[in-house]
């Protein structure tokens, strides 16, 4: 007797090939977002400048981007990590700041004179931010400081610190104060100024001649300030 032909295997596979599609929620949310975590810190701080930082949701902000509800805590576990994640890139960006005053001039009082005037004007384009990297929900929480925000938040500082030891080596900046001492006060000095000016510089933003005659301003608070440090 012939044997019976045996059947041929299929060549179809069940194997996923390189075109399966990404999962996607009922909903039709993604899962994966190729630049997740820093296009929430964007939003973020897009949020948190126009309506405070309460108003930050985790979820809000993931339906606010098109992903599922979860993807955002893959990289911030909780609001507080977002929060110090924030922070810190403010503190980055003060950093860069410091720089570029640093940078500027090698006369020791246009140094300190632009770190002035680079603060000010960082602060009154991020003031909610800034209210958080100098005070507030980030250190009455309880939650640690992470190792990144205590890191940026130090470099930033020492590019102010290095600013005004440098004048008080240069014997231009008063040498009987403590460097740091003298820091904190040209530093609480722009603070100061920049906070109680916030609702001015937001309502003169579309007069340019208003905004002319608010940074001629700044550049004279800053001159009495620094008169106040000098030798």
């Amino acid at each position: 007797m012939k044997k019976n032909p045996s059947p041929k295997k299929s060549k179809t596979s069940s194997k996923p090939t390189s075109k399966t599609p990404v999962p996607q929620k009922s909903d039709g949310m993604a899962y994966h977002h190729g630049n997740l975590r820093e296009e929430v810190l964007e939003h973020s701080r897009k949020v948190l400048e126009t309506t405070g930082v309460s108003s930050l949701s985790l979820r809000d902000i993931a339906s606010d981007l098109g992903v599922s509800h979860t993807a955002p805590y893959r990289h911030f576990p909780k609001k507080m990590d977002l929060l110090q994640a924030l922070v810190a890139e403010g503190f980055r960006e003060l950093t860069i700041a410091m720089n570029r005053a640093w940078e500027s001039s090698d006369d020791p009082l246009e140094k300190i004179r632009k770190a002035g005037e680079e603060y000010i004007y960082l602060l009154l384009n991020n003031p909610r931010r800034t209210e958080l990297m100098f005070g507030g929900e980030m250190y009455v929480s309880g939650d640690p400081i992470s190792e990144e925000l205590r890191s940026c938040g130090n470099e930033a500082y020492m590019g102010m610190f290095r600013i005004v030891e440098y004048g008080q080596n240069q014997l231009v900046l008063k040498k009987s104060v403590p460097t740091a001492t003298l820091m904190m006060s040209f530093w609480s000095g722009v603070h100061g100024f920049a906070v109680l000016n916030e609702r001015k510089w937001k309502t003169i933003q579309s007069l340019e001649s208003e905004k002319q005659s608010f940074q001629k301003e700044v550049l004279q608070i800053l001159e009495i300030m620094i008169e106040g440090t000098r030798l």
